[in-house]
């Protein structure tokens, strides 16, 4: 194997790990997950559906990664749905909203909003790298 093997498989199986946990525990409290999000800057009719398409989404990329043949659609999806999260932690960050809503965000929840946001560009970058590795196979 390798480094680049070996730096393809570290992303991935962190990104598969992440996406399994975040998606089946929003899953599994799925209540206390709707009302994190319907707690959320956003209409209510936005957030029902949010709440329900979220879980599925984080599962199904974990999927996706998991497969030889989506690989790169999982990492196109990770970058897409990283994208969106890093986007709103950020204007959350700055104050973009006239109150704060909670974390939601499970094992991280105890993570400022400065942090979170570098949290999230870490892995953002980590899928963008698995995309530029995947690619040059």
């Amino acid at each position: 194997m390798n480094l680049r093997q070996i730096i393809e498989s570290i992303i991935l199986w962190l990104l598969i790990v992440m996406w399994t946990y975040t998606g089946i525990s929003k899953l599994i409290d799925f209540a206390s997950f709707r009302g994190a999000i319907l707690n959320q800057p956003f209409p209510n009719e936005i957030g029902e559906y949010v709440s329900l398409v979220v879980p599925i989404i984080e599962v199904a990329l974990a999927l996706l990664l998991i497969g030889i043949r989506t690989r790169i659609l999982g990492f196109v999806g990770s970058v897409a749905l990283m994208s969106v999260f890093t986007t709103y932690v950020g204007l959350v960050w700055v104050g973009s909203f006239e109150r704060i809503p909670c974390g939601c965000a499970g094992v991280i929840e105890r993570l400022g909003w400065q942090a979170h946001f570098i949290l999230n560009l870490f892995v953002l970058n980590l899928a963008m790298i698995g995309i530029m590795i995947t690619k040059r196979k």
